[in-house]
């Protein structure tokens, strides 16, 4: 099931126990074209998400990589993508 989600560029189910059930859920792309059309996302965002789709996760060294945005572009870029509510920061803690 996991590959067959990957193989059709969406997400990966969730499986989980919930009481006597066991409950799978199937995520379907609702990060249309249309719906980041929508949005106003630029190509290069458009590129982010779909490498997000892929791969689950994006540093903004990544996105730099993917979009051939400098840094400080990467940044802005990420920063719309998280007051869309598309993306979520996260910070690496140093141990």
């Amino acid at each position: 099931m996991i590959e067959d989600c990957r193989a059709a560029s969406l997400p990966k189910p969730t499986f989980e126990q919930n009481g006597a059930h066991f409950v799978t859920t199937i995520w379907r792309d609702w990060l249309t074209d249309a719906v980041m059309n929508e949005l106003g996302l630029n190509e290069r965002q458009k590129k982010g998400i779909t490498h997000l789709k892929h791969s689950g996760t994006i540093t903004n060294q990544e996105y730099q990589e993917v979009t051939d945005a400098i840094v400080r572009t990467a940044a802005r870029d990420l920063k719309k993508l998280v007051e869309c509510g598309l993306v979520h920061k996260r910070t690496k803690r140093l141990t």
